[in-house]
């Protein structure tokens, strides 16, 4: 009776620990990929514990684990975070989401494998984690920030699929794959399914980057030009002073400090500047656009600015491009504004484009209108050759919103140049390599990038057909519902007796 008592207590601790390895691991690995530590590798691995648990725990310590190891997460991203509240509510929000559509997905698979062997259920599995995503982009405020595909984009011959499916084939190669390795665990004793639950992702992945070589290699007659990408440093006491127009010696200055940085990059030999988002607040008491202007004109150079304007009651948040003869060529207003930051202004609702004679065709956004697949997807059905991007950041998000519009220029075939206030300075091509990339903290001085990029072609097989991938895995993940639920063995009476969670 002892020996029995002592194994349970045994046998209970050992499910404990086991719990606490998985939720260890998994968020380790979600962490230090999607945390801004570039370790792309790992994303590929976060799930597979989870997935693995799922195949020999009861439901219920299942999910338990999916939202311990989410919690940890935002626990280890929120930890010595200075970014705004507003941007901390939405972030624990997104991961919280994450979370329950995991373990909704992770259920399904977990009874698929169990009813039906063989390569199903990893497709499945990833179907239900991409059409999820995918969904959650449509209706999100934060459009598509959260989505593990950005984690891969210095994994330059798996991104290239973008062009294709957009971020949505990646996400459904990364689910795919932790996946089959657990289903491969799970049917490790039988050699029928263990073998299609090795070929399908297998095959997958040597199509994918077989056609991601080929992108990063095909020749390419694209015209070149030089472009420079400023940002000069400024706290956020003195960027609100500015903004609002309260200190007309810091405004002046600024003004003064940009027009020199302009004439350094031109003598550097840059065809376009660019500045960041709200540099300035156009007024009466400041003649901006004809200061630009005339820093244009003199410096022969395209100049994009971020700035804000007003128009009777209508406050925009404006990119005004000026011609190397100091005139106005366009004026584009943001169109996704971020919540509660800037809930007085007025959206924009319309693409800008310019159309120069030997630099290709140009197409303008601001910062938070990259994190979602519209506007971006339009300017690439546009043709554009290279994407403009004042923005604004807030020093923790700098790469996760650079590597976001990075990946739009991959989805739309396009270059693209983006500069952000308390960010980074990026320029990148249509493949999405990094041409040149500089942090705007790393200095005390103005932050100053000079590079030449290629213009990107423009068009893509994805700008053409759209969200094909993601509604298809929808649809998907919906059919296999369907064949769950009408199968003859229900999820409540599929539980594994072999182990007892706690």
């Amino acid at each position: 009776m002892i020996n029995l008592f002592n194994n349970k207590l045994l046998q209970r601790h050992r499910n404990i620990l086991g719990f606490l390895y998985v939720v260890i691991l998994s968020a380790f690995a979600y962490y230090f990929s999607a945390g801004g530590h570039n370790f792309w590798i790992l994303i590929w691995l976060a799930p597979l514990p989870l997935c693995l648990y799922a195949l020999r725990a009861p439901l219920t310590p299942t999910i338990c684990a999916v939202f311990a190891t989410f919690l940890l997460v935002i626990a280890a991203l929120l930890l010595g975070s200075y970014l705004p509240p507003a941007i901390i509510k939405t972030l624990v929000f997104a991961i919280l989401f994450k979370a329950t559509t995991f373990a909704i997905v992770l259920s399904v698979f977990r009874q698929m494998a169990m009813q039906f062997q063989g390569w199903t259920a990893g497709l499945i599995f990833a179907s239900g984690i991409t059409a999820f995503d995918f969904i959650t982009s449509l209706f999100s405020p934060s459009g598509t920030i959260s989505s593990f595909a950005y984690t891969q984009i210095t994994n330059l011959p798996v991104i290239q699929i973008a062009s294709i499916t957009g971020i949505w084939g990646i996400t459904f190669l990364l689910s795919i794959v932790p996946a089959s390795i657990a289903s491969i665990w799970y049917y490790r004793q039988n050699h029928r399914p263990y073998i299609t639950a090795f070929l399908v992702p297998v095959i997958l992945l040597i199509v994918v980057t077989a056609f991601g070589v080929c992108r990063l290699y095909w020749p390419s007659q694209e015209t070149s030009i030089k472009i420079g990408v400023v940002a000069e440093p400024m706290t956020l006491e003195q960027y609100i002073a500015v903004r609002t127009n309260k200190d007309p010696k810091l405004v002046s200055d600024t003004i003064q400090r940009y027009t020199r940085d302009i004439g350094i990059l031109s003598q550097s030999g840059t065809q376009v500047v660019l500045l960041p988002e709200k540099t300035f607040t156009l007024s009466s008491q400041y003649d901006l656009l004809q200061s630009l202007g005339t820093a244009a004109k003199h410096n022969n150079i395209y100049l994009i600015a971020g700035m804000n304007s007003q128009n009777s009651e209508r406050l925009s948040n404006s990119a005004f491009v000026f011609s190397p003869s100091g005139e106005v060529l366009l004026k584009y207003d943001k169109q996704h504004l971020l919540q509660h930051s800037e809930d007085s202004y007025t959206p924009g609702n319309s693409l800008k484009v310019v159309k120069t004679s030997s630099m290709g065709i140009w197409g303008i956004a601001i910062c938070k209108d990259m994190d979602f697949t519209h506007p971006a997807l339009d300017y690439s059905q546009q043709g554009i050759n290279i994407m403009f991007v004042p923005a604004l950041d807030f020093h923790d998000d700098g790469w996760t919103h650079g590597r976001v519009a990075i990946m739009r220029g991959v989805e739309g075939n396009y270059t693209v140049a983006r500069a952000g206030q308390w960010g980074l300075l990026t320029l990148s091509d249509s493949n999405g390599r990094i041409i040149a990339m500089k942090s705007t903290d790393a200095s005390p001085d103005e932050a100053l990038l000079i590079g030449e990029v290629k213009l990107g072609s423009g068009y893509s097989v994805y700008s053409q057909l759209g969200d094909w991938f993601g509604w298809t895995s929808l649809i998907a993940f919906s059919l296999s519902l369907i064949l769950l639920f009408s199968h003859k063995r229900i999820i409540s009476k599929v539980i594994p007796t072999e182990v007892d969670p706690f």
